[in-house]
């Protein structure tokens, strides 16, 4: 792993590097239709969702995430694309408005990281994809961002892995506003966590056994609230720095590194039932990095599993349950049904969490086949039932 002043310049490089925009002018666009050379495109269930949440804070009620573009896109990828319209019907009247922003000056960026200044941060992006294709922006921005994967409870990186994804089957106005407010949102809600991940690997210690080994924090030095703020108790953790230090990514290949941290959060999940919503970020966290792999090079890939790693062990840290209270034998969870079922089930709970949760099991399942997927999709399909909201709960 590189060292923090070598990661601080890395960053200052790549940041300075990219031609700082200026504010575009937002468009006023139609509902049901956009401009392109030629004619108009008739827009899709996932472009109309963005229409609807284009003009919405990325947080609500005082620090809920907002959910609804990376649900939008869930529910296009899981093949519910005609059910969209309907829970963004039950999600949306819950959101607040955005606020108007300034670009943050170049120089200022570093430091900006972090410092919640969510319509700064969506504005400055704006203004990069509006002078530099997206697939450059990311290849830029996502290396600079990753030591602050946690960002938002991780849904930071994974509302831009939602956005990505979406570009790359389509670039549309509507998809390119997205990826800046995702990209706003990770870099405005950039948060750290301690320990220098791989800094002194031993060997063949993989995720499984990181997790395994993460030390619990104490019912009664846990902290009560936001997901962002239960993790602060780690700072004076020794022992999780030092089992984060002993990580070896080199272990495995990536894809297998990701798809193991996903498959032990899922067991994770299905292991501690009072904590569902805290495992449910500890694998669409780590997955959403499988999704924004082609914006990394080889280095900054393995850097990056690092980072998911450490955030998936820090829920592990300051939620799981002293001893188990996962049902020996849990009914639904233990039911045969088909991943086309749980499709199904999950795009009509319209329950955010199962529905992310859900499209991020059916993922990872089709790279390596685990039986904890289905197990925890069906799981939250049943129990999450009520809609949270997000960077808390």
């Amino acid at each position: 792993m590189k060292s923090r002043t070598m990661k601080v310049r890395t960053m200052n490089t790549r940041i300075m590097n990219t031609r700082a925009g200026n504010e575009a002018q937002s468009s006023r666009r139609e509902a049901q239709t956009v401009a392109r050379p030629g004619g108009t495109l008739s827009l899709t269930e996932l472009d109309q969702a963005l229409s609807r949440l284009q003009s919405t804070a990325p947080e609500y009620s005082g620090g809920l995430s907002n959910h609804g573009p990376m649900v939008a896109e869930a529910l296009h990828c899981l093949g519910h694309e005609a059910l969209i319209s309907a829970w963004a019907d039950v999600y949306v009247p819950r959101l607040e408005d955005r606020a108007a922003g300034r670009p943050i000056p170049v120089p200022q960026q570093e430091a900006g990281l972090g410092n919640g200044d969510f319509a700064d941060w969506r504005v400055t992006f704006e203004g990069e994809l509006a002078e530099e294709p997206w697939t450059k922006v990311a290849r830029v921005w996502i290396p600079v961002l990753l030591p602050g994967y946690f960002a938002a409870a991780m849904h930071g990186p994974i509302r831009v892995a939602h956005a990505i994804r979406a570009l790359e089957e389509e670039e549309t106005p509507l998809r390119l506003g997205e990826l800046a407010e995702a990209l706003g949102y990770w870099a405005s809600r950039f948060q750290r966590l301690p320990g220098d991940v791989g800094s002194a690997h031993r060997p063949g210690f993989g995720p499984a056994q990181v997790l395994a080994e993460a030390v619990r924090v104490p019912a009664e030095r846990r902290r009560i609230g936001f997901l962002t703020d239960a993790v602060g108790v780690l700072d004076g953790e020794k022992g999780f720095a030092k089992t984060m230090a002993g990580a070896d990514l080199e272990c495995a290949s990536p894809s297998q590194l990701i798809g193991e941290i996903c498959a032990c959060a899922a067991g994770l999940y299905i292991e501690n039932p009072s904590s569902r919503i805290a495992y449910v970020h500890a694998l669409t966290g780590p997955s959403a990095l499988r999704l924004m792999s082609a914006y990394v090079d080889a280095e900054d890939l393995r850097r990056g599993i690092g980072y998911a790693l450490q955030a998936a062990a820090a829920l592990h840290c300051t939620h799981s349950e002293a001893v188990s209270t996962a049902a020996r034998s849990s009914g639904a969870a233990e039911q045969a049904l088909s991943w086309d079922e749980l499709r199904y089930r999950a795009a009509c709970s319209l329950e955010e969490h199962a529905i992310k949760l859900t499209e991020a099991c059916w993922r990872e399942n089709r790279f390596q086949a685990d039986e904890r997927f289905r197990r925890a999709s069906a799981d939250a399909i049943t129990h999450l039932g009520v809609s949270w909201g997000g960077r808390g709960g």
